[in-house]
Parts: structure tokens; C-alpha cells; sequence
């Protein structure tokens, strides 16, 4: 997000008491540097990340779809999948069909 709707992210972390806000500084061409949230806590995307998406859902069809997926991956690296060549395959699998828009009328 831009660097107005900072307060917005730092609103998401003080909520899920948890995760960290930070800039990421981009040198693409056409790109502005943006800040990000970020979980990097395993424990906490399973225990408090996933129950209050669970508690109160995504409204967009498309982030709905995304954090679906989400929630197969955080649950097959829980499970040790990722530790094998299948469970990576798979979980890229997954990862590929993330954040992709919908098309069409909703």
C-alpha cells in the first residue's frame, strides 16, 4: 500500500496483534516504493491469522478464493509436506492459482 494508507496496515497489526509493517523499496521502473504487512510466524498464521479469517470472511469472491488456498498451504507445511519434492510441488501448485482476479459479473 501507499504510503497514506500506511495507518490502514498498522490498524491490521495492532488488530491481529501480531506480524510487522514495513517499506519495500522497489527499483522496477514505473513501481513506487509501498509498505507491506507481513506474518512471518507459523504458529501465528495458524492460530491467529487463519481463526479470525475464519471468524470474520473476506468479502471479495477472489481474496475469499486466495485465502482458501491460504489455508491449504499454511495447513500442508503444519503437516511437514513442504519438507518432501511432492509437498513443494503441490504447494506451488496452490500458490499459482493465488491472487488471481475474477472475471466476469459477480
Amino acid at each position: 500500500m501507499q504510503e497514506k494508507d500506511k495507518p490502514l496496515l498498522e490498524k491490521v497489526k495492532n488488530t491481529l496483534q501480531c506480524g510487522a509493517v514495513y517499506v519495500q523499496k522497489e527499483r522496477r521502473l514505473n513501481h513506487c516504493q509501498c509498505y507491506r504487512y507481513t506474518v512471518n510466524s507459523h504458529r501465528d498464521i495458524l492460530e491467529i491469522v487463519i481463526p479470525f479469517f475464519n471468524q470474520y470472511p473476506l468479502q471479495s469472491v477472489s481474496k475469499k478464493r486466495s485465502f482458501t488456498f491460504f489455508y491449504k498451504i499454511a495447513h500442508l507445511v503444519e503437516s511437514g509436506s513442504h519438507l518432501q519434492k511432492s509437498g513443494i510441488l503441490k504447494i506451488r501448485a496452490l500458490k499459482s492459482q493465488m491472487n488471481q482476479r475474477t472475471t466476469g459479473l459477480a
